[in-house]
């Protein structure tokens, strides 16, 4: 496989360089100017300078590519401009599927996410889940609207492949899930709520995307997610894997003074909230993914819960972004 990676200098876009690298691919990877690249060099990758936003530089970059791999994008519930979120997501993705079809390669896998399916507040997401027409954050809304936009290259002959993550977790991540521990385990979550939340861990969202390119059928969505479980949960099983006590338990309803009151602060700080307004209204709501078919179909094994919480906190904790050691530590 000869692959362009878009987003490849991210947390999931570098994960899947990672991959396909280990898989025996050549790997070029299509970077900003301005972008950080030294340890995908270190792997042997090849660089390409560009943008999404500009469709030639993604047409010079596949050159040579049979596969390409669009997960370049922007990615947080707080903090984002909604128009330059809807901008990336959309243009970024207009241009991707253009120069794909313009260079005539044999695959795509896009990378969409489990949160744009919308399922009805109490209902399990599949791939053929209608949206519920409505949207609980910019994020969500942004990348529904790209994903219709994907689809509509498929119509025009790109062999198009798409992968719906589930909230990715694991060792790298700064973003919503990865905060919430970080902040969990610095005390600095002072209760929890019963809210659903679903779950991929980053290795097995990077396996995904390379297994969606070799046995995806072109045209078919691809649920990523390990585990669905009650945020209640997810927090204790991080405690009890630290060693340190889990915050109590209280009705959804009670936290959502703490999140508004959050989002006003850091909107003066501009520094993230420990739970922001988008973060709570989608466990709220309940976001619950059925990944099996990525099993059935794909032939992807999910990393179990317990295991892929610990290699997040061990590289936390190597970060020094924890003030006190948890149990679950394995040292070198």
């Amino acid at each position: 496989m000869r692959a362009l990676v878009t987003g490849g200098t991210g947390f999931v876009g570098g994960a899947l360089v990672r991959a396909l690298v280990a898989g025996g691919a050549h790997v070029r990877v299509l970077a900003r100017p301005t972008s950080q690249t030294e340890a995908l060099e270190a792997l042997g990758v090849e660089i390409v300078r560009g943008d999404i936003l500009v469709r030639a530089s993604i047409e010079a970059a596949l050159e040579g590519c049979d596969t390409l791999f669009h997960a370049a994008a922007l990615y947080d519930l707080w903090g984002l401009d909604e128009a330059e979120l809807l901008a990336t997501e959309t243009e970024g993705t207009r241009n991707a599927m253009a120069a794909a079809l313009a260079v005539g390669v044999a695959k795509v896998v896009y990378t969409s996410t489990a949160v744009c399916i919308g399922e009805a507040k109490g209902h399990v997401a599949t791939e053929t889940t209608a949206h519920r027409g409505y949207f609980l954050s910019s994020y969500e809304k942004a990348k529904y609207a790209a994903e219709q936009v994907a689809f509509t290259y498929v119509e025009k002959g790109v062999p198009l492949i798409c992968v719906q993550p589930a909230a990715i977790y694991g060792p790298g991540d700064r973003k919503p899930t990865g905060r919430f521990i970080i902040s969990l385990l610095n005390g600095r979550v002072p209760a929890l709520f019963p809210g659903w939340v679903s779950l991929v861990y980053i290795d097995d969202a990077a396996r995904g995307h390379v297994l969606a390119a070799e046995n995806g059928r072109v045209g078919e969505r691809y649920i990523l997610a390990g585990t669905v479980g009650k945020l209640t949960q997810l927090g204790r099983l991080v405690c009890r894997l630290a060693g340190c006590w889990s915050p109590p338990t209280i009705p959804a309803p009670l936290a959502a003074p703490y999140a508004f009151g959050g989002e006003a602060l850091s909107r003066l700080t501009r520094r993230p909230p420990v739970l922001s307004w988008e973060t709570y209204r989608l466990a709220a709501h309940g976001f619950r993914a059925d990944g099996s078919r990525a099993t059935a179909e794909l032939g992807l094994t999910y990393t179990t819960q317990e295991e892929g919480l610990m290699q997040a906190i061990n590289w936390y904790w190597a970060q020094r972004l924890l003030r006190r050691r948890p149990a679950c530590i394995r040292d070198p």
